[in-house]
């Protein structure tokens, strides 16, 4: 039997080109369509919130926290680390030392409590120089002015995150207190404090980050922090912060002053990176099984077809068909079944996924009102009303997942189902290869 046959013997058996009514066995053929089909959507949304999220999030730690690559001198064996105006000459010298460096921002961070009218809050002081507050709210930014005036502080200003000044109870032009402990020579350690004016309340759309972060002047309010416990260091941005940065790196580390070292931000964030890929590894192994599970009913539909279809197998090989081209057959006949479903899946799973940010909004909805329905219905006027539904809840995700997709991975999908379905034809083809042609000719 030709390959030209063969094909035309699978499409029979899916029932394509035919005029006979549906039996059980295409039907099933056709379920098996649909369940491939519907398993798809969850995992390519799936995939693209996974990939969104992670993306959003290291966006913003890259950008605003760790920066592209860092320079400094953890070993303490130089004296520019402890000196905001020898780190400030540094920082302005690192471009010079590589043509792939776009800005540097010196920074000394450290902890502290920010107290407000409504109470205190622990806090990460960041005292940063102005290249940070331009590079961070221009156009490809993640900072977001949510009240007050933006661009950087001046001297005797701050700007701080919205959620900590929810939490503390501040708003542009308050004072805000800043409790930080600083040692002197003999070891003894006494709390310092200091007032500075809000400036402006800033988000970067992580309420991790921004119930976080406090933002000083470098240049005049560095003091704030003891040079002993704070972390002085430089921020290195360059072209393109993803790809391979030890380039770079060499140069840095061929220029810099003793004891400085230069780490990437892959490095700085190495255990963040794993715990989200393996978050997403686990959520797509949940969805590859009900794709499994959606790929088994090809299989059993492939089996019904090959009972269902004795006959034509027999008439098949007693005019000289091989085993082997009736096994293909029905290996072509899971090949389109998967095809099928990717054909229909894949469209609605890309289709939900750039519309994925709409689709929560409205679950939300729908969740809050049958929320508020309830609580009118069954509710005694003094019990308190119900808590809004957060699908994703801003105080562990980013607001607004990214949406990209990645033709890379939505191929891989594709193929992916395409061989799965295939191999789960196997058997059933094998069973069809195997049919005695005398004994089933027999009985008719």
């Amino acid at each position: 039997m030709r390959m030209g046959v063969s094909v035309l013997f699978a499409l029979r058996l899916m029932g394509i080109g035919s005029r006979l009514s549906l039996s059980n066995a295409r039907k099933s053929l056709i379920g098996a369509v649909a369940g491939i089909g519907i398993s798809l959507v969850p995992l390519i949304a799936v995939l693209v919130v996974a990939d969104g999220m992670i993306e959003g999030i290291s966006g913003r730690i890259i950008e605003l926290s760790s920066g592209h690559l860092r320079v400094a001198d953890y070993s303490g064996l130089s004296d520019a680390s402890g000196d905001a105006g020898a780190l400030e000459s540094l920082r302005a010298e690192l471009p010079r030392y590589s043509a792939s460096i776009a800005d540097a921002a010196a920074e000394r961070q450290g902890l502290g409590i920010a107290i407000g009218p409504k109470g205190r809050s622990g806090s990460t002081i960041r005292a940063v120089s102005d290249a940070f507050f331009t590079r961070s709210f221009g156009s490809d930014g993640f900072l977001r002015v949510v009240a007050g005036t933006g661009g950087a502080p001046e001297q005797g200003e701050a700007v701080i995150g919205e959620k900590l000044a929810e939490t503390v109870g501040l708003a542009p032009g308050d004072r805000i207190r800043l409790l930080t402990i600083h040692r002197s020579p003999s070891g003894k350690e006494t709390p310092k404090f200091a007032s500075r004016t809000v400036r402006s309340v800033v988000s970067s759309g992580y309420q991790e980050l921004d119930a976080l972060w406090v933002f000083v002047p470098f240049a005049s309010d560095s003091s704030i922090l003891d040079p002993d416990t704070a972390h002085s260091f430089i921020s290195v941005y360059t072209d393109d912060p993803y790809g391979d940065l030890s380039g770079v790196r060499d140069e840095l580390l061929g220029s810099l002053p003793d004891g400085f070292d230069c780490y990437t931000w892959k490095e700085l964030n190495r255990s963040q990176l794993q715990s989200f890929n393996t978050t997403r590894i686990l959520l797509l192994f949940i969805m590859f099984l009900i794709l499994c599970i959606a790929s088994v009913n090809v299989s059993s539909a492939l089996v019904m077809t090959v009972m269902e279809r004795r006959k034509e197998i027999a008439i098949l090989k007693s005019i000289g068909a091989h085993p082997s081209d009736i096994a293909f057959a029905f290996v072509l006949a899971g090949f389109f079944t998967g095809l099928g479903g990717v054909v229909a899946g894949l469209p609605l799973g890309i289709l939900c996924a750039l519309n994925i940010n709409e689709i929560f909004s409205f679950l939300e909805q729908v969740l809050n009102g049958i929320s508020g329905f309830a609580y009118a219905l069954g509710s005694s006027s003094s019990s308190a009303p119900p808590a809004a539904v957060k699908l994703l809840d801003p105080a562990y995700y980013i607001q607004g997942i990214p949406v990209r997709l990645d033709a890379a991975e939505l191929y891989l999908v594709a193929a992916g189902t395409l061989l799965l379905s295939s191999l789960v034809s196997i058997f059933p083809a094998l069973r069809a290869g195997s049919e005695k042609p005398l004994d089933t000719l027999r009985k008719v």
